[in-house]
């Protein structure tokens, strides 16, 4: 059993093939390894995308991408040339007793290499097949082969559009939403298309679209916008109903989330910032007042945040029972308090001689065993090996342009 093998799990025995690159579908298979299943990454000879991809930490032992190694921890990989007949045959074998398929390429790309998802799916009835991609397979109404970026889908979802400053200009939220709800999305799809398979005995084949997983973080945002009357719709202010004040603030040292989204909120926060007869005042005492006024409000609230520091409004807020929260740097969200209580965090072994702090399976379902991100080919000849092949016949078919440049039995590609 390799280091990236581990036992137990409510996954054991599951075997996953996976065929993606950047982060919607690395993110699934990932959660999925985590959760006790075999997780096979089918990686090009020159690795997957992400590998190339800085921030690079490079030692004597060897260099590792962070992008990377934030995606696939846990997983075995071998890599093959699928535009060769001896890669695409090898890719066949390993399909023969696969649970799953898990790929964010391209349709027009899967059909050039004869392994679209429909093809997969005829060829192999039991298989679970779940693809993801910008606008899905079937029924896009547009060119189902255009790019499509997390950010594209958060466009075109709304997302983008409720992202805003507090002027009301729309600003893209700064990191992949879209892929990361897409990968959770799928990820509950192999879950159910594992139960559904349990009744029916057949495999399915799942269509994501990243525009479609995005969609409802915008659920509460689309009944809203059409729920609230025109004369209402003018004073939701620039976040949308959430309330005044809602949002990012400055302290003297750093920024705040408030929600103030009640009106008894409102009061408290008030007395908080010792202002009590605001409470009371008739153009601010309801939301839609303060909405109506929502710069005064914010002006209020920061002439007294930037007296104080970021703890400092925290702490005060906190006391007062009004949701804050204080606005972390990354290298802080990896010490916070809450997080290290709750043992959200594990060190992932990078394999040149350092680890990554990362966010475990946040399901509570993760094995109880080290994480290790694998290296390029690393687990070629122990995946091939359980195929039935020897290492003669593994140096035969690399031979043949399998593996790319010709790579010796028993070393990494």
């Amino acid at each position: 059993m390799s280091a990236n093998q581990v036992t137990g799990g409510p996954l054991a025995g599951i075997k996953v093939v996976e065929l993606c690159h950047l982060i919607a579908g690395p993110y699934c298979g990932m959660l999925l390894a985590d959760e006790g299943a075999d997780v096979v990454k089918v990686e090009p000879p020159q690795g997957e995308l992400t590998r190339s991809r800085e921030p690079i930490r490079v030692t004597e032992q060897g260099t590792m991408s962070g992008y990377f190694a934030s995606l696939n921890r846990r997983k075995r990989s071998i890599s093959l040339d699928l535009k060769n007949a001896a890669g695409a045959e090898l890719f066949h074998e390993l399909m023969q007793d696969a649970d799953v398929f898990l790929t964010n390429m391209r349709g027009g790309a899967l059909s050039r290499l004869g392994i679209h998802p429909e093809q997969l799916r005829e060829r192999y009835p039991s298989l679970i097949v779940v693809s993801m991609s910008g606008f899905g397979l079937y029924n896009t109404g547009e060119d189902p082969n255009r790019a499509g970026l997390a950010m594209v889908a958060e466009a075109v979802s709304g997302t983008t559009a409720l992202t805003r400053d507090r002027e009301g200009r729309p600003t893209w939220c700064g990191f992949a939403l879209g892929d990361i709800v897409t990968g959770m999305t799928a990820h509950s799809s192999v879950l159910l298309g594992l139960r559904e398979r349990d009744i029916t005995g057949q495999g399915r084949l799942v269509d994501l679209a990243l525009t479609e997983c995005a969609l409802p973080l915008a659920t509460v945002a689309l009944a809203r916008v059409q729920s609230s009357s025109a004369e209402l719709s003018k004073v939701a202010g620039a976040n949308d109903f959430h309330g005044v004040p809602y949002g990012t603030f400055e302290a003297s040292d750093g920024f705040f989330n408030v929600g103030v989204n009640r009106d008894d909120f409102w009061a408290r926060l008030c007395q908080a910032m010792g202002r009590p007869e605001l409470t009371t005042d008739p153009r601010y005492a309801t939301y839609v007042e303060r909405a109506s006024r929502q710069h005064e409000v914010e002006a209020l609230l920061e002439d007294w945040s930037m007296r104080l520091t970021r703890e400092e409004v925290v702490r005060t807020l906190t006391e007062a029972d009004v949701p804050v929260a204080p606005v972390l740097t990354m290298s802080e969200v990896t010490d916070y308090d809450h997080f290290r209580a709750r043992g959200t965090f594990i060190e992932v072994d990078d394999t040149i001689g350092g680890t990554l702090r990362q966010p475990t399976d946040p399901t509570g379902f993760a094995v109880n065993a080290p994480a290790r991100v694998p290296r390029l080919g690393e687990h070629r000849d122990e995946v091939l090996g359980e195929l039935g092949l020897d290492a003669t016949e593994i140096n035969k078919v690399a031979e043949r342009g399998a593996f790319g440049a010709i790579v010796p039995a028993g070393a990494t590609a």
